[in-house]
């Protein structure tokens, strides 16, 4: 998960461009009718006052579980839901901050992270514990025992090893981990202007090999957004590659293009794409092998990589509305993969309160 705020996402505006290959991946257009019934929009919360979801994970029995925060009469808290397959529900004593990432083990062992912080529910209860200044922006787990999380912003990671919290320096910053195993986990985020990819080996991290990339412009950073493994031999990372410049009349602006790295199990590919397009968000293995990647974060298009190629739609939402797509999780065992933001009313609205939501594959 890698939450963008409201305003920044705005800011990128609405048009999502597909992306061209420089090298290695091959990109197509959407192609109508190929995924364009894929996801369907599931929920939309109806909560009083404002709530958003920026993370989702879904356990192997059909369990999902959200986290985000809520603002009801200006003040703000923590959000939790969980799905069990029938009905939906708000986790009570949710901690008194945003949310930014959640995992699980089961439904008796759920993580959720705010600003400092690491919550615990046992299925009756939480359990806070300090994180110091660390601030969490994406977790995994490989096991009860074995808890990854990563802020975007730090050279190191926070384990937890089922009774405490242990500090592990990292080569580089990461905003991405995927814990495939307990002794094969990787990370994605950057180091200097640079893509990052690190893997730990149940002793240490260390930097995956990956190839130089030419950047676009001389002033131009690439950053990894999200990993997934698929397999030890087919891993996926995006991200965007961006840098500032001037349009024909002069005015500042800031161009952006995709970047794609995959790794076959004996080496990578790396493509940065050729349009001026939104970033990629988000990466999650489809369970038939492929992955499914989100472009962009407001009214974002989903994209399914198979062998045949890239073919994608844009993400489903009532007429009327914007939606935000933060964070996308499949269900272990399966191809269904659930996605979890929110959805606003388009224009200027009397109501113009954010109401998460959900979205799944059919």
């Amino acid at each position: 998960m890698r939450t963008v705020l409201v305003s920044a996402v705005t800011a990128l505006g609405l048009a999502c461009m597909p992306a061209v290959a420089a090298s290695g991946v091959t990109h197509q257009g959407p192609q109508a009718g190929q995924t364009a019934s894929a996801w369907r929009l599931t929920r939309v919360n109806t909560l009083p006052g404002d709530d958003v979801l920026n993370d989702v994970t879904v356990l192997g029995n059909g369990s999902v579980w959200a986290a985000g925060h809520r603002v009801v009469n200006g003040r703000q808290r923590g959000l939790v839901q969980r799905f069990d397959g029938g009905s939906w529900t708000v986790i009570p004593g949710s901690p008194p901050y945003e949310l930014k990432a959640v995992t699980a083990t089961s439904n008796r062992d759920v993580w959720v992270f705010g600003p400092g912080k690491a919550a615990r529910w046992n299925g009756r209860a939480w359990t806070t514990l300090s994180l110091g200044g660390f601030s969490a922006t994406d977790a995994d787990a490989a096991g009860a025992k074995d808890v990854w999380a990563v802020a975007e912003s730090s050279a190191s990671a926070r384990h937890w090893n089922g009774s405490s919290w242990k500090s592990v320096r990292l080569p580089a910053r990461a905003a991405a981990v995927d814990a495939f195993t307990a002794g094969d986990v990787w990370a994605a985020g950057t180091t200097g202007d640079r893509p990052a990819i690190m893997r730990w080996n149940g002793r240490s991290w260390a930097l995956a090999p990956t190839p130089a990339i030419k950047l676009p412009a001389p002033d131009a950073a690439a950053v990894l957004n999200d990993i997934a493994v698929v397999s030890p031999a087919n891993v996926w990372a995006v991200g965007g590659v961006t840098w500032e410049g001037a349009d024909d009349e002069g005015d500042d602006v800031t161009y952006g293009r995709t970047l794609v790295m995959h790794w076959n199990g004996r080496s990578w590919d790396t493509s940065i794409g050729a349009a001026n397009a939104q970033p990629y968000t988000e990466v999650e293995p489809d369970g038939q092998g492929g992955v499914w990647v989100v472009q962009g974060s407001w009214n974002p298009s989903l994209w399914h990589v198979t062998g045949s190629g890239w073919r994608g739609a844009p993400l489903p939402h009532k007429a009327g509305t914007d939606a935000v797509l933060f964070s996308i999780a499949r269900r272990p065992g399966t191809a269904t993969v659930w996605g979890a933001g929110f959805t606003v009313p388009q224009g200027d609205p009397d109501d113009p309160s954010a109401n998460g939501a959900f979205w799944r594959t059919r």
